[in-house]
């Protein structure tokens, strides 16, 4: 007994710590540092234009902005996916991290004191992932939500920007021209009314443009923002990139289909062979009880019908990590 407690104790202080990782900002997946980079350099470029505005104000020299510049973009290096950016692009960031940290613990107690007076020693260490695995999936669900309700929109209003620019409306007037044409309930018509709604309360284009999108995790809305802020500050011929832009989203959306498309057949497949594993043991129950009972009564029949049991849990887990679908 005083074995397991040790044991318990430690694996969920571990589960602790990795859980709590994201709440203080490392240890984050490093697959999205390019992503999360260009919103850096759309941040850091906001303020070296306020800097700039100030210094043109008060008459300091270029160079303590150029070195504010410098500073903000090393505190912005940061471009991990932590829990604060998770929550943030699932509009959840109104609670702290450390709440979903405290349930992911408090999920995996309660699933370990259920489990533990009817099941042996390997699904009870599998329980102690209850946390982790309900409080990421609600998470990752809220955040897939968002994407593709903006992400049905976008490249349309992309396209449909274009058209509004060729015709000789300047950007900000065929923003707002293409978002009238979406449904009240789009994802992209609300982003693009709050931009144009802080232009109106006197916040600066260029803070106003680089906060657009800045709630979801979709990757073209960097380049749609990067693209805008340039062609304001440098000029250029912004119909033809956001043109390129809308091609390469509208590819990127259909291939993303595509491949939900292939993986989605060895999805079915697995559920058919759950279904069918299932009607088989209840088959069994109805005509040959003994045989279910003695499995999971019989001391030594349970702890290999429970070996095989978690194996099915991490061969569905191990799939479902696979066919994930990342574009």
């Amino acid at each position: 007994m005083t074995l397991w407690l040790i044991a318990a104790s430690v694996l969920v202080f571990g589960a602790f710590v990795y859980m709590a990782r994201g709440t203080f900002g490392f240890g984050a997946s490093p697959d999205v540092a390019v992503r999360h980079t260009i919103r850096d350099m759309v941040a850091a470029q906001r303020v070296e234009s306020a800097a700039d505005m100030r210094n043109s104000l008060t008459g300091t020299p270029r160079s303590s902005a150029h070195d504010e510049f410098s500073d903000v973009g090393a505190s912005t290096g940061h471009d991990q996916l932590t829990l604060q950016k998770r929550l943030k692009y699932a509009q959840l960031s109104q609670y702290p991290p450390y709440v979903f940290a405290i349930a992911q613990i408090v999920l995996s107690v309660a699933a370990f004191l259920v489990v533990r007076p009817y099941c042996y020693e390997l699904l009870q260490i599998f329980s102690l992932s209850t946390g982790p695995l309900v409080v990421n999936g609600f998470i990752n669900l809220r955040i897939n939500n968002r994407l593709s309700r903006f992400d049905k929109d976008f490249p349309a209003f992309l396209l449909s920007f274009v058209g509004m620019l060729k015709t000789g409306l300047n950007p900000l007037q065929a923003l707002e021209a293409c978002a009238t044409n979406l449904e009240g309930a789009s994802l992209v018509r609300q982003e693009v009314e709050l931009m144009l709604e802080r232009l109106r309360l006197g916040v600066s284009e260029e803070r106003s443009i680089g906060s657009f999108g800045e709630n979801i995790n979709h990757p073209e809305i960097e380049l749609f923002v990067q693209a805008l802020l340039l062609s304001r500050r440098v000029g250029g011929n912004l119909s033809d990139t956001i043109d390129r832009l809308a091609r390469q989203t509208r590819k990127r959306q259909r291939f993303r289909a595509a491949a939900k498309a292939a993986v989605a057949m060895q999805r079915g497949s697995i559920l058919f062979i759950l279904a069918l594993l299932v009607f088989l043991e209840g088959y069994l129950y109805v005509a040959w009880p003994e045989c279910v009972i003695t499995t999971w009564t019989d001391p030594s029949a349970a702890k290999g019908a429970q070996f095989g049991l978690a194996m099915i849990l991490s061969g569905l887990y191990w799939v479902v990590q696979v066919t994930k679908i990342r574009v």
